[in-house]
């Protein structure tokens, strides 16, 4: 008896053990699993863009190529990245613009020059340790040179194009570590039509993306894909009809939204900008709203995302100089990033390097006077 007791208790055992090894059945391992996403992006710790360089696009019709220093900024170098580095970042998101340098349909070859020089700053970012993330940004733009807007009235076409675009930029760094995160594109949203077409169409945008990149296996069959929000707009990308795409690994996506809010004071330069005009944030009177409102932005990506594992990544924040009162700057800098890093999200600074510079672009490196005060404000080390 006692025999056939211990058996049955083995076999109960057995049974419990087989049926806890299938995931989808364990909300514990998947707990686990969205616990690792969440500390991974943790991890990334505050970044920044390197904006209007490999981004820049000409904006007129022309074959000529921007360049990399098209919009007035320097070649990035080893040394620049190892400046910012030195000043705290720990990612880098790196905006990338392929239209000018992508063949006819067919098969939309990418330029090999192009290919390899991105290739060449993703390596110096990794080799310093840090994080880093590449895009098609202006791709998405309203450049007579971009494209992926043109999904909206051509589907099928554009379509195409963006799985045979990102099908070569995945097989050419499929073998890099997970430290190199795929952004599926740039401030991409659609306007026209009604709602539910729009968001089925930046839904199916976002699900060619991740079918796209998956099959191209060694790292990117688990490599952490970062999906475009609608517009990257907070209230857009938290609204029901915003899907995560289906994946066929779990818990390896994150989200991102941009962060330029209120746009009256983090964007607009006057009365004339159409946005409205503030000069200042979180002082006087309207302190107390201004603050509140931050974080009730905040809670709605951890309702929506954070809580149920996805983890957020800020991919751009920013405030422009032009007629603010500085000190309104550096509250609104400090409070939005505090924010950030406070819900487990990886803020990164947009930085165009000419006219609203974080960290200036050529030698000699160094922070901005307004970075210096964020970073003193938040307690980081200055040296």
């Amino acid at each position: 008896m006692k025999n056939n007791i211990y058996l049955l208790f083995f076999i109960s055992i057995l049974i419990v053990s087989t049926a806890c090894t299938k995931e989808e059945d364990n909300p514990v391992e998947s707990k686990i699993m969205s616990v690792e996403a969440l500390e991974f992006v943790k991890g990334m710790g505050i970044g920044t863009n390197i904006g209007n360089t490999l981004d820049a696009i000409n904006n007129h019709v022309s074959n000529t190529p921007a360049g990399e220093t098209g919009w007035g900024n320097p070649l990035i170098t080893l040394e620049f990245i190892q400046a910012l580095k030195g000043f705290g970042f720990k990612s880098i998101r790196l905006p990338v613009t392929w239209g000018e340098y992508i063949g006819p349909a067919p098969d939309y070859i990418i330029a090999q020059e192009r290919m390899d020089r991105v290739e060449e700053v993703v390596d110096w970012i990794l080799g310093e340790d840090l994080y880093c993330i590449i895009n098609l940004h202006h791709d998405g733009g309203t450049s007579p040179r971009s494209w992926i807007l043109d999904f909206e009235n051509n589907e099928e076409v554009i379509g195409d194009m963006f799985v045979k675009v990102w099908r070569q930029i995945a097989e050419r760094f499929k073998d890099y570590p997970h430290e190199l995160i795929f952004e599926a594109m740039n401030e991409v949203g659609f306007n026209t039509g009604a709602k539910t077409e729009r968001y089925r169409k930046m839904n199916k945008l976002n699900q060619l993306f991740v079918d796209t990149v998956r099959p191209t296996g060694s790292g990117n069959a688990s490599r952490y894909l970062l999906i475009a929000g609608f517009w990257t707009d907070i209230a857009m990308t938290v609204d029901p009809l915003f899907k995560m795409p289906n994946d066929t690994i779990k818990n390896r996506q994150i989200i991102s939204v941009h962060y330029y809010t209120p746009s009256q004071f983090a964007i607009a330069t006057s009365t004339a900008s159409g946005y409205g005009f503030r000069d200042n944030w979180g002082d006087g009177i309207r302190a107390e709203a201004d603050y509140s409102g931050l974080e009730r932005n905040f809670q709605r990506m951890v309702d929506r995302f954070t809580r149920i594992g996805i983890p957020v990544i800020i991919g751009e924040y920013g405030c422009v100089r032009t007629n603010k009162v500085e000190e309104g700057r550096i509250r609104w800098l400090t409070a939005v990033t505090k924010a950030s890093l406070d819900n487990g999200m990886c803020p990164m600074f947009w930085d165009n390097g000419n006219g609203e510079v974080i960290i200036r672009r050529s030698l000699p490196y160094r922070r901005s006077t307004t970075l210096e005060a964020v970073w003193e404000n938040l307690g980081l080390p200055l040296e």
